[in-house]
């Protein structure tokens, strides 16, 4: 038995250290992934957390990993897709975004594979320097440009750009000895561009 079908059997005997291993585990990418459809930190951190309490009352439909985490997908998307459309004065999502969102299982499965890296990614850059982490945590995870980070970091553009270059070999290093080179590298520029 893999520690996955543990925790799944754990969840279903309604053991909670098992609903927190899949909140450690999935936590931080499903937040990524709502904060890319809405750009909201605050109801995203309810999104997701309202995930786990769904997975939580529906846990003895899970078997296996798979559904597991779908499941936690579709539901964060569609609160999201909820929260846009309850919101869209306040957001002026229009309605060509909300039906991208709308997606079939294969695209959810894409944004799934998606979000796998940029757990990885999360993963790898809380071991970086304190500096290199921040910055990049901002540029990557929340989108944020040179200017807005100068602003929250209190620090010059030329720092900024230093930490985000030092941040972006140290982890195109690691990666590659992961053998993940092309498809962080790919991440990596469609994130910093």
């Amino acid at each position: 038995m893999d520690k996955f079908e543990k925790h799944i059997t754990d969840l279903k005997s309604g053991k909670e250290i098992a609903l927190a291993f899949f909140m450690d585990k999935y936590g931080d990418a499903l937040n990524f992934f709502a904060y890319k459809i809405i750009s909201d930190k605050q109801a995203c951190a309810e999104i997701v957390s309202d995930a786990f309490v769904k997975l939580w009352q529906k846990r003895m439909d899970f078997t296996a990993i798979q559904p597991l985490q779908s499941f936690l997908y579709r539901v964060t998307q569609n609160a999201c897709l909820d929260f846009l459309r309850t919101n869209k004065n306040k957001y002026k999502e229009d309605q060509s975004a909300l039906l991208e969102l709308e997606a079939s299982d294969q695209d959810i499965m894409k944004k799934i594979i998606y979000n796998e890296l940029v757990q990885l990614l999360v993963e790898e850059i809380k071991k970086l320097p304190k500096q290199q982490a921040a910055v990049i945590h901002l540029a990557i995870m929340e989108g944020k440009n040179t200017e807005e980070i100068c602003q929250e970091l209190n620090t010059s553009s030329s720092a900024v750009y230093f930490a985000r270059s030092k941040a972006i070999a140290t982890l195109r290093k690691i990666f590659e000895q992961k053998k993940l080179s092309l498809h962080l590298s790919l991440f990596l520029a469609m994130c910093t561009s």
